[in-house]
């Protein structure tokens, strides 16, 4: 149980680690909000989160041990694992699997080409497998066989596994994945490798594939259960001195982890599967995003989020987010729920730089990071970014609430590297970043929705980040969106979907598969286990935020289905308790599915629909603060200056966010800063203010 300070205003957190900045949302439970942005630490995470938490807590008039001692949940988003496995920072794995299957994850079903982007496809010079994230000295085969009934057909050669595991520890193995053919149906031999790895490698960490993705497709399976073994003990590590360091502080509530398929778990659960993680970030700003369609009364909406190294885009579909069919992660398969965000290496701080071969002028992947950051920053970077590309034009004034731009590295890293090789004047090389950027965002938007059977133009268009108002009249244009709108807490709008997260811990289990209109005793036998199991394990983090909201956790019931002999599985609610018409249902409910995703006719009448797993979910509703209604009245600027649009210099009446007024408009070109982002309205464009406080553009 928690034990922070219950009497008094009581405090929610949201945290949100980017690649540039972490960003902070406190809501309060007597209304107010406090927001802060600090460079994100590299090396040491944690400090960039206290410091963050820390601006937060100085902007509600509150020290940092007064607001954690207040604060009941701290919601966290984190890009620790994912950096261990972009960077190759992860552990050295070693993998247990059934004999004679010891070459499914280097065979990787033959994919060279899946989780490419659209150029690279086109480039069979860059045709290859995913990279190996175990040594094939370092996997070694078990005799045992399981089949697909859950029949023990050979038991486990205990001797020989030992020998196995002693084998994987002399050849440099410091985490251990065991994935075992048909484990998702029978696990015993999975959890007994586990205790034998424990035995015999104490203090090792053990990811069993049946505990973490319990899923047919032992492909799938392998990756998910190696990656988690990978970053398991980077995150572990990480985690651990936050929690230690946010004690230090003060903080006696529960910390909770944003998870990679949607909602927020105890850390303790986190650090069973650590490989939940690894796209935590851009789920919660697409989580808010839904949140804000429903109060806008959006059903379809494309969020994009321009971070400082990174543009990510999400659909909400139905008031939906949406779930991956085939979840990739840095080429790597996944066999976990992943919600589907679609990202390429554009953002604030991707660098600018000439391709010689061509001669072209490129944005991106590569970024100056977090330190030494873009010119601009004055922290030692030289070479030029998009931000700097930003802060020439007159875009930008300053970063954040106090730092300040130097506008002269910024020339001079534009001049050096773009402009001068290019015969060009640094006010043209700076356009031209700004407008190759924009480009490459509006064509990831429309990759995302037009590959998928969508039409942009039946969307409205959320931008966010702390960089996506600066271009959102740049990419949004000649999308044709329903509305463009650049919600009030833009900059932390990811921060705000981890603070206003339910709490959420679920459990899933892998059927044999079977027509599913005999399917339902074993889903109804499964769904009940599975429930009580959960029962049994709720933390103290339920209890505390069923205590603050005054609202009861719920049970959510699934089940996985999918055509016969098929891999793509399609997950659908279901009643309980569950009956013939209940699975005539379901069945009717996958069909129509089916098609709304692979395409109308695909789903053949004649064709048998298995069931091949069930899931259960509790979910207990966090509080989130009423929406705050600002009174009408007319825009009036608070300065102005000069900017440059379309080789013209203009001068641009400058309005302060906080003091607009519901109802007003403004006419571009203008900039509206908040503390923490700038809206760029370029002639022509015009922003009119909602009574939430949300920026639409026209």
């Amino acid at each position: 149980m928690i034990q922070t300070e219950t009497s008094g205003v009581k405090a929610f957190i949201g945290v949100d680690t980017g690649g540039t900045f972490t960003d902070t949302v406190v809501t309060l439970s007597d209304g107010r909000l406090g927001v802060g942005k600090a460079l994100s630490t590299p090396g040491r995470v944690e400090q960039g989160v206290l410091d963050s938490i820390g601006q937060a807590a100085a902007a509600l008039g509150l020290t940092l041990s007064e607001l954690l001692s207040r604060t009941v949940i701290l919601t966290h988003g984190t890009t620790v694992g994912l950096n261990a496995l972009l960077t190759g920072g992860g552990a050295r794995v070693g993998l247990l699997t059934t004999a004679g299957f010891e070459s499914t994850l280097p065979i990787a079903k033959a994919n060279k080409l899946h989780g490419l982007d659209e150029l690279d496809v086109t480039m069979p010079v860059r045709w290859r497998k995913p990279d190996q994230l175990v040594a094939r000295a370092r996997i070694a085969g078990v005799s045992e066989r399981v089949d697909v009934s859950g029949a023990v057909v050979r038991p486990l050669d205990e001797g020989q596994a030992r020998a196995a595991i002693r084998r994987l520890a002399a050849r440099g193995a410091d985490s251990v994945a065991v994935c075992l053919l048909w484990s998702p149906v029978n696990d015993g031999h999975e959890r007994r490798l586990a205790a034998l790895v424990a035995e015999e490698l104490p203090g090792v960490h053990v990811s069993c594939s049946s505990a973490i993705a319990p899923v047919v497709g032992e492909y799938e399976r392998t990756s998910t259960a190696v990656l988690d073994a990978y970053v398991a003990p980077v995150v572990a590590t990480y985690l651990r001195a936050l929690q230690e360091r946010l004690r230090e502080d003060g903080f006696g509530g529960v910390l909770m982890i944003l998870r990679t398929g949607g909602g927020a778990e105890p850390v303790e659960h986190t650090l069973r599967a650590p490989v939940n993680t690894l796209r935590s970030g851009p789920v919660a700003g697409l989580a808010a995003t839904a949140a804000l369609a429903a109060e806008l009364g959006h059903a379809n909406v494309v969020a994009t989020d321009v971070g400082g190294t990174s543009f990510d885009v999400g659909l909400v579909i139905g008031g939906a987010m949406q779930r991956a069919s085939t979840p990739m992660v840095h080429r790597h398969a996944l066999a976990i729920p992943v919600v589907e965000v679609e990202s390429i290496g554009t953002g604030g701080g991707s660098l600018a730089w000439l391709d010689q071969g061509l001669g072209a002028l490129r944005v991106g992947p590569r970024s100056a990071g977090a330190d030494p950051g873009p010119a601009c920053y004055g922290r030692g970077g030289t070479r030029p970014t998009l931000t700097d590309a930003s802060a020439v034009l007159g875009y930008l004034s300053r970063l954040g609430e106090s730092m300040p731009l130097d506008v002269a590295a910024a020339r001079e890293a534009i001049r050096a590297h773009i402009a001068e090789p290019l015969g060009i004047g640094v006010v043209a090389a700076a356009e031209g970043i700004v407008r190759i950027a924009a480009d490459q965002m509006r064509d990831l938007i429309r990759r995302t929705t037009i590959q998928r059977g969508h039409d942009p133009s039946a969307f409205a268009l959320v931008a966010f980040g702390g960089a996506g108002p600066q271009y959102a009249s740049w990419y949004a244009d000649g999308l044709g969106a329903t509305d463009v709108i650049i919600p009030n807490l833009a900059a932390e709008l990811s921060a705000y979907g981890a603070v206003s997260s339910d709490l959420s811990i679920g459990v899933e289990r892998g059927l044999v598969p079977g027509p599913v209109a005999e399917a339902g005793p074993a889903v109804a036998a499964t769904l009940a286990e599975l429930a009580g199991g959960i029962e049994a394990d709720l933390p103290g983090a339920v209890d505390s935020v069923t205590a603050v909201s005054g609202r009861a956790p719920v049970l959510r019931h699934t089940v996985a289905l999918r055509f016969y002999r098929q891999q793509r599985r399609i997950e659908l609610p279901v009643a309980v308790p569950v009956d013939a018409a209940e699975l005539a249902r379901l069945e009717s409910e996958f069909r129509k599915r089916y098609e709304e995703i692979v395409g109308a006719g695909t789903a053949a009448d004649g064709t048998p629909v298995e069931a091949v797993g069930v899931r259960v979910e509790l979910v207990a509703p966090v509080p989130v603060p009423p929406p705050v209604t600002r009174p009408g009245g007319a825009a009036e600027p608070v300065d102005e200056r000069a900017a440059w649009f379309a080789g013209a210099e203009h001068r641009c009446a400058v309005y302060d966010w906080r003091r607009l007024s519901a109802g007003c408009e403004i006419t571009g070109p203008a900039f509206v800063e908040s503390g923490q982002t700038t809206v760029v309205l370029p002639p022509g464009r015009r922003a009119r203010m909602d009574a939430g406080g949300h920026l639409h553009l026209t």
